[in-house]
C-alpha cells in the first residue's frame, strides 16, 4: 500500500468552539478516512503543549477538548496536523475544514480550510532568500476592526526570518519577523497609516509557513476574520 503525507495547521484560542472535520467528504457514495493522524500543538515559543494520537475514522474533532486547558501565558496554540493517507483510496487530496465561533460570542461562526502547509527542509535551513510568496487583498472594512496576520514556522530544525509588508495605496510599511522552529506570532496591521487605510499585505519567507490574515473585532476582540493568503511566485 502506498501511503501519503499531508502537513496542515492552525491556531486555537481558549475561548472558541474550535471544531476540525478531519477529511471533508466530497463524494455520497462512498465515506473515506485518513490511514493515521497526529495532532500536536506548541505553545507561541515553540514548546510543546500536547501531541495526541486521533482515531482517523473521527468524522471531526473538538480541539478544545483534545488539547485541554492551555496554561495561563499560552494565548494560542499553534496545532499541526500530521496526516497519513492511501493515494489509491482518494481520488482527490485530502483537506480539513473547521468551524470556529467564540462561546460567547454574538457574531456569526467562521468557516474555513485549515492551511496546508509544509515546513524546513534540510537543504534549506541555511537559507537567507525569500523563496515563498503570499498576498492577500482587503476587503472595505470598518476601522473598528483590528487586523493582524499570524504566522507559524512548521519547521522541525529551521529558523524562518520573514518580511511582513503592509500597504496603504502607495506607503509601504514594513515588519520583520523571526520565528524559531514550531513558533508562532500574532503580527499586528494598522488599520490606517498617514491617513490611508490598508489595502493588502504582502508576506515574503524562504520557505512556506502557516499564515492566516485575521481581523478581531475592537471591542471585544471576537475573531471576525480567519482567511488564506493567496500564495505566488516570482
Amino acid at each position: 500500500m502506498s501511503i501519503s503525507g499531508l502537513l496542515s495547521a492552525t491556531f486555537h484560542e481558549p475561548g472558541y468552539c474550535h471544531l476540525v472535520e478531519l477529511v471533508h467528504q466530497r463524494d455520497l457514495e462512498a465515506r473515506r478516512h485518513l490511514a493515521s493522524l497526529r495532532v500536536a500543538a506548541y505553545n507561541p515559543s515553540g514548546f510543546l503543549h500536547r501531541s495526541v494520537e486521533v482515531d482517523p475514522n473521527l468524522g471531526v474533532v473538538d480541539l478544545a477538548i483534545l488539547l485541554g486547558p492551555l496554561a495561563p501565558e499560552a494565548v494560542r496554540l499553534f496545532v499541526l496536523f500530521d496526516a497519513r493517507y492511501d493515494p489509491d483510496l482518494f481520488p482527490y487530496r485530502p483537506h480539513h475544514y473547521a468551524y470556529l465561533h467564540g462561546d460567547r460570542s454574538l457574531r456569526p461562526p467562521l468557516y474555513y480550510a485549515v492551511n496546508a502547509t509544509m515546513g524546513g527542509v534540510p537543504d534549506r535551513i541555511g537559507t537567507t532568500r525569500f523563496n515563498h510568496f503570499e498576498t492577500y487583498l482587503f476587503h472595505q472594512r470598518s476601522l473598528h476592526q483590528r487586523s493582524a496576520l499570524m504566522l507559524g514556522n512548521p519547521s522541525r530544525f529551521a529558523t524562518a526570518r520573514a518580511e511582513v509588508a503592509a500597504f496603504y495605496d502607495v506607503d509601504r510599511v514594513e515588519q520583520a519577523v523571526e520565528l524559531p522552529p514550531k513558533a508562532h506570532a500574532e503580527v499586528p496591521l494598522a488599520a490606517e497609516h498617514a491617513g490611508r487605510r490598508l489595502r493588502r499585505v504582502d508576506l515574503k519567507a524562504p520557505f512556506r509557513l502557516t499564515s492566516y490574515v485575521v481581523g478581531r473585532d475592537g471591542i471585544s476582540g471576537d475573531l471576525v476574520l480567519f482567511d488564506h493568503l493567496f500564495s505566488y511566485f516570482k
